[in-house]
């Protein structure tokens, strides 16, 4: 992907933003849909990431598995804590 270090500002941004938006009831629903599309627009860069041996210009490498944890458990786990905060209480 050309500018990566850009595309993981603005995605940190973004986040950063959409976790706000969680916080008020008049946002959150679209904070949790943001929150949601971001999660599944970077299950293709968590599987590179494995693709390419857990690692990252050998500047941060993790076991396989950690990877695949995070994949399988860790990510849907985000996506059903977001789901889960959609109702204002």
């Amino acid at each position: 992907m050309p500018y990566p270090s850009f595309i993981n500002y603005v995605s940190g941004g973004l986040e950063i933003v959409l976790a706000i938006g969680v916080a008020y009831p008049k946002t959150r629903l679209l904070a949790v849909k943001g929150i949601l599309l971001l999660l599944i627009a970077f299950i293709p860069s968590h599987l590179y990431f494995i693709q390419v041996g857990s690692c990252v210009d050998t500047t941060f490498c993790v076991s396989p598995w950690v990877a695949w944890i995070r994949l399988l458990i860790i990510h849907p786990l985000f996506m059903l804590w977001a789901w889960s905060v959609r109702k204002t209480p």
